[in-house]
């Protein structure tokens, strides 16, 4: 055997251990940034099933209300009243939409900016043989 193809043996469970190594750490990084997106759409899931009981609240108090008026003067409060409100709800939804989009867009980004990771000069390599 040639010194150039023992120095190739030597260094062949080196760089199996490398690349092993390189694995684990890219599905390692892979699974993390998997649970990021995951625990964004559960806590988004949770987020907005309040959101709808707030919504739903907000409607039955209006209907008590405007069952309860007496006047014009009251059912243009009660209208008044829900209208500020329910606009409020909205501000608050549109920013926590944009703010879920953008944690889960980074997120997948992440994901697949590590999905499409290039291997290594040795890894193409060896593919490519």
């Amino acid at each position: 055997m040639t010194q150039h193809e023992e120095r190739r043996n030597d260094s062949a469970p080196a760089r199996a251990s490398q690349e092993a190594a390189e694995g684990r750490r890219r599905l390692d990084d892979f699974t993390e940034t998997r649970d990021e997106i995951w625990d964004c759409v559960q806590d988004a899931n949770r987020v907005w099933a309040a959101h709808m009981q707030q919504e739903a609240a907000l409607t039955a108090e209006l209907a008590s209300k405007l069952a309860a008026s007496r006047s014009l003067s009251d059912t243009a409060a009660a209208l008044q009243d829900w209208t500020s409100k329910h606009v409020e709800l909205t501000t608050e939804d549109t920013r926590r939409l944009f703010s879920d989009a953008q944690q889960m867009f980074s997120a997948g980004a992440r994901f697949w900016t590590i999905s499409a990771q290039i291997p290594s000069p040795e890894s193409a390599a060896r593919l490519a043989s």
